[in-house]
């Protein structure tokens, strides 16, 4: 996969830490959880500028095949959406994906799971060619492929998040251990995000400030100690957003146009997080 020096335009990603007490064993000393819509001030902070291919994702480009994957919350499946977006004014293009003729250029729709399974986990094929003035639906010898490995639909599995009593676990900030499906085949590494909107688990804390901190995971094998730097400047017993990412990008020039060919899937899981352990009491 070619690298570039691209920087993300939008930040991602926390590193090192060891997780102390998402589980039910702990409790806040305060009560309810609100979330507010208020005018939020922004600062982002991306903890590694190591060139990868995901600074590719957010490069923009003439044309864009790709799939793009929610997982919403720890207890909602994937939705994935296919996303396709060629300028063909002059009605000469021809699309294929795994050999499949695709006929709307311009698109972005929810595919099933089965057709899904056939894009994650997988080597996806993409071809990109001209039909020919003699026989419109034949591609001439200018077809560009492009072959791409997609890894598998990222899921964090710790914090364990097995039904709606465990939503929102109190998760210490300092060596925070996460855990993920690992997939031996992703040669990319992953994305993590913690992300504050200013909402507090004590109302009377929340703010209006937005806080995204992002680093990169070089190796995907299923664990990690969180960066402590991934929570910097957000407060005691925050709602933080926890994101994972994964996926692949290439961008190819096909007769002087950039065209860029991506796939990832990103799960989110909201937590408590805990910086002064004094506001927790054990049980």
């Amino acid at each position: 996969m070619k690298k570039t020096n691209y920087r993300l335009h939008y930040i991602v990603l926390m590193i090192v830490g060891l997780l102390l007490s998402c589980n039910n064993e702990e409790r806040l000393e305060t009560t309810t959880i609100q979330e507010s819509s208020i005018e939020l001030k922004s600062s982002y902070n991306l903890l590694d500028i190591t060139p990868n291919v995901y600074h590719d994702y957010f490069k923009q480009t003439e044309h864009s095949v790709g799939f793009s994957s929610l997982k919403a919350s720890s207890l909602s499946e994937h939705s994935v959406v296919e996303r396709i977006n060629i300028k063909d004014e002059k009605k000469e293009a021809r699309l294929s994906i795994n050999n499949k003729d695709i006929d709307n250029f311009v698109m972005s729709r929810i595919i099933s799971k089965s057709n899904s399974s056939d894009i994650y986990g997988k080597t996806v094929r993409f071809k990109i060619g001209k039909k020919s003035n003699s026989e419109k639906n034949t591609v001439t010898s200018s077809e560009t492929e492009v072959e791409m490995y997609v890894p598998e639909l990222v899921e964090i599995t710790n914090p364990k998040i097995e039904s709606e009593d465990d939503l929102f676990p109190i998760c210490y900030y300092e060596d925070f251990v996460l855990e993920w499906n690992a997939d031996p085949d992703n040669e990319e590494g992953l994305v993590v995000i913690a992300e504050y909107f200013g909402n507090n688990a004590i109302p009377q804390n929340s703010n209006n400030e937005h806080i995204l901190n992002t680093d990169v995971i070089d190796v995907d094998d299923g664990h990690i100690v969180l960066n402590n730097d991934l929570f910097k400047d957000i407060p005691n017993l925050s709602i933080v957003h926890l994101v994972l990412l994964r996926g692949n990008v290439t961008i190819q020039e096909i007769e002087g146009e950039l065209y860029k060919f991506f796939a990832e899937s990103h799960v989110r899981l909201p937590v408590i997080l805990v910086k002064d352990l004094n506001t927790i009491a054990k049980e």
